[in-house]
């Protein structure tokens, strides 16, 4: 057939997922399904690996997330969902080493889906992913920022080979601070013996170059590192991030290249820092890989990674969808927990052989109720002629009111010490449904994009 600029896409949030769900049948699951099965591209997040517990093994120390890691077979139920394709890039693509990043792409593979974010080396992760449909060829890129180094992936040189990992998108942060709190940093930093200014960048010295106006921590343990705690005397206090120039470029040349093979590119940024505590906005420089990403070339861009929805905005005609939140919410459902976990949890390690999977905490964002965690929404994009014609967003609820106390109402297990959360996405009632979309309104009305609410469906008003 011949390709029009006709298009339907279904876009679903971030997938903590370690639990079959293909055998459930309610009418609000199934309207989920339908969503998919009408689109003609379907896609999500994974924040997930997957892979077979007797051959991958955890890989990090000091870290307060969950290890996120499930049977493969998952990967065939969200196939049998109607999902296509996934971005793979995240903060838990290497919890089990390259062992599960690799064993994760080749789970997609085998149940079908394209993945895109992760590789064997720094090419392969920063490749797009195609998908072939009748209406024509989708690309995804998907990159991630604030991943540790040993995570990005590498390329390869002469006789060494690339290195397994992300696709990244480093971030510059800056701090500006007034003259006097500047001065009385300096002091502090040149008592303690940890300055570094700009006299310190002489040739061949490695790390960020400072101009007169800019000082550096240069703290002990992470004096290899010299490119953070970075400030900037200026006239008020404010957190600057930017894209890593090498990075940026790198992703906008696969956004370019994808746009001239596909009919439709889609761009996937997962992020896990923010300038100050995670509010409701993202940060200056995901907004300004957005711009970029578009102006190179996507129709398409998604942020997820806050786990919670953002505002939407309209950009030289193209959707941003600055926060997707979860689409699946199962981290406490993981059957294996490593020793790390345990200890950075406070847990007492000497009794390792009596601690199991359930005790309480192990896992982020589930120590407190939540309004944003466990609501999201399936958005459905529609293009005509390449124009974009519709934006229609229908709320999702993962077993728990969308409210300050977020009751559960959908749980497992028979602990009431701490009870369980199924973490299952169904089609929210009215009552939810509206706190869902009045959200989406609020939040989006700060880019000038109107969310109508019609019913239980909500609607971007587009320009004619």
């Amino acid at each position: 057939m011949a390709h029009t600029g006709d298009w339907s896409v279904a876009i679903a949030g971030e997938c903590m997922v370690t639990r079959p769900f293909s055998i459930h049948r309610e009418h609000e699951f199934e309207g989920i399904r339908e969503l998919f099965a009408a689109a003609d591209v379907g896609y999500a997040h994974l924040e997930m690996n997957f892979g077979k517990f007797s051959e991958v093994y955890p890989a990090r120390g000091d870290w307060y997330g969950s290890y996120m890691l499930a049977d493969p077979g998952i990967a065939r139920e969200l196939r049998g969902l109607g999902v296509d394709v996934m971005s793979t890039a995240n903060n838990h693509s290497l919890d089990f080493g390259a062992g599960a990043l690799l064993s994760t792409l080749e789970a997609l593979r085998g149940a079908g889906l394209a993945g895109a974010g992760t590789g064997r080396d720094l090419d392969a992760a920063r490749a797009p992913a195609f998908v072939e449909t009748p209406r024509g060829r989708m690309a995804l890129i998907s990159t991630t920022s604030g991943n540790r180094p040993h995570e990005w992936a590498g390329r390869p040189k002469e006789t060494m080979t690339g290195r397994p990992g992300i696709n990244p998108l480093r971030v510059t942060t800056t701090y500006v601070v007034p003259r006097d709190s500047a001065q009385h940093l300096r002091s502090a930093a040149d008592r303690l013996n940890i300055l570094r200014t700009s006299k310190d960048c002489k040739p061949g010295t490695t790390g960020r170059k400072l101009d007169a106006n800019e000082f550096q921590y240069n703290l002990p343990g992470g004096q290899s590192a010299a490119g953070e705690m970075v400030f900037r005397q200026g006239d008020t206090f404010e957190i600057l991030t930017e894209c890593h120039g090498g990075d940026l470029e790198g992703n906008l040349r696969s956004i370019r290249s994808a746009a001239a093979m596909a009919d439709l590119v889609m761009v996937a940024h997962h992020f896990n820092i923010s300038e100050g505590p995670r509010g409701d906005r993202p940060p200056r420089f995901v907004r300004e890989f957005a711009h970029r990403a578009i102006e190179a070339g996507a129709d398409v861009f998604v942020g997820h990674g806050w786990h919670k929805t953002l505002g939407i905005e309209i950009y030289r005609g193209r959707p941003i969808f600055y926060g997707l939140g979860n689409f699946f919410a199962q981290s406490e459902f993981l059957e294996r927990v490593p020793y790390d976990s345990y200890e950075t949890w406070g847990h007492d390690v000497d009794a390792l052989p009596t601690l199991t999977p359930d005790v309480h905490p192990l896992h982020p964002g589930l120590d407190t109720p939540s309004t944003t965690w466990w609501s999201s929404a399936v958005i459905d994009v529609r293009f005509t002629d390449g124009r974009l014609t519709d934006v229609m967003l229908h709320p999702v609820e993962l077993g728990r009111e969308v409210s300050k106390e977020a009751k559960i109402t959908r749980g497992t297990g028979k602990s009431a010490e701490h009870p369980l959360t199924e973490g299952r996405p169904l089609i929210a009632d009215q009552v939810n449904g509206a706190r869902v979309l009045e959200r989406y309104q609020q939040l989006s009305a700060e880019y000038d994009t109107p969310v109508e609410i019609d019913g239980t469906v909500g609607r971007v008003r587009l320009e004619d």
